[in-house]
């Protein structure tokens, strides 16, 4: 089984502009890719794959300078990555591919020559420190390293996202646990098991001050030194609410695979809840799509069995006592008073026990 190991490195002046260099190349040779294949299609309405872009690279390559100092796999794979985003924006519909800039997060991928000997990353003859936990650095030394992405934040921090092959990781002892988990805005999660995890709303708490940086890097001239120490005081606060974020949804989904055989969890269409105003901000700082598949590749890798119920099964309305749909239920009533046998509960909890009951009701799903 395959997975991915984040660590954090630390290069000299030589090795950062080494990587630089890389990082620089691969987006040059991306935006070039880009640029020639919306010209072939808009001006002679012709297609051009991934392979033949890196072809086209290989011999630019040999033309551009600053281009044949570099590792070539790591610029060559721009038009492999070019044409993958043209399909899977042709695939999902959203995401239309866009040229790289130097200011946002920037990457590039290497698939050879790279290794790991005590605290130290091998690539391109450069040896570049870094620091992670005893367990990762032994599996990163014992494990042959399938793909490195090196990764440069918007906060001038240099990362290594490494793709090992690891046999160790094991199905988790069965239970017979099973739990509904449904999904919300005032509790993050609601369980079958009655139990409300709250939403630390990251983002919304820091908001203020968020705010108050951004009005005075408004103010800043383009160019200038102050304009720069704004711009990296707001990235670290936006990558310290992702990290508290992920940290949190890291615990809950632990705690829920540890205890559970079986969990069920409701599909949400978060375009469409985007489009209430009122709720927007709240939605996009929960990021339940994050936790969903977090969720999910934890329960392959420990044997666990995730069931995602379809959007259009109506999980608030229908009464997990005796199975009445209730038609005339707003999303105002927290409360839900069944017009048949009179039972009266929270709205959330009664759609995390019918998320529980729906593997009975529609075991082929």
């Amino acid at each position: 089984m395959y997975k991915r190991l984040k660590i954090r490195l630390y290069p000299t002046k030589e090795q950062e502009q080494v990587l630089q260099q890389h990082v620089d190349g691969y987006r040059f040779a991306y935006n070039l890719c880009l640029e020639y294949k919306k010209h072939l299609w808009d001006y002679h309405k012709k297609s051009i794959s991934g392979y033949e872009m890196q072809k086209e690279l290989i011999s630019i390559l040999k033309e551009v300078s600053f281009l044949s100092n570099l590792k070539v796999e790591c610029i060559r794979q721009a038009g492999s990555d070019v044409d993958n985003t043209y399909q899977k924006f042709f695939k999902q519909k959203k995401g239309y591919p866009k040229f790289k800039s130097k200011k946002n997060r920037q990457s590039f991928t290497a698939n050879q020559a790279i290794c790991v000997k005590k605290s130290k990353l091998s690539f391109f003859k450069q040896k570049i420190n870094f620091k992670t936990s005893e367990k990762y650095r032994a599996k990163l030394q014992s494990n042959k390293i399938k793909q490195c992405t090196f990764i440069k934040d918007r906060t001038n921090k240099w990362f290594a996202t490494c793709v090992i092959e690891d046999d160790e990781i094991k199905a988790l002892p069965q239970t017979r646990g099973s739990v509904g988990v449904d999904l919300g805005l005032k509790h993050f999660l609601i369980t079958s098991d009655e139990e409300y995890i709250p939403n630390n709303k990251f983002s919304i708490r820091n908001q203020y001050k968020l705010r108050r940086l951004q009005r005075r890097f408004a103010k800043t001239k383009k160019g200038g030194k102050n304009r720069e120490k704004l711009r990296l005081k707001i990235a670290k606060l936006y990558q310290k609410i992702i990290n508290q974020r992920e940290h949190f949804y890291h615990q809950v989904s632990n705690k829920l695979i540890r205890e559970n055989q079986l969990i069920t969890i409701e599909t949400l269409k978060v375009a469409n809840m985007m489009k209430n105003s009122k709720l927007s901000r709240v939605i996009s700082d929960v990021a339940w799509s994050s936790f969903t598949n977090m969720l999910e590749y934890k329960c392959n890798w420990y044997g666990r069995e995730l069931t995602k119920v379809p959007s259009n099964y109506a999980s608030s309305k229908i009464c997990s006592c005796c199975g009445n749909k209730k038609e005339d239920l707003n999303l105002s009533d927290r409360t839900y008073n069944c017009n048949s046998c009179g039972i009266s509960l929270d709205r959330d909890l009664n759609a995390s026990y019918n998320l529980k009951q729906f593997r009975e009701k529609f075991p082929l799903i």
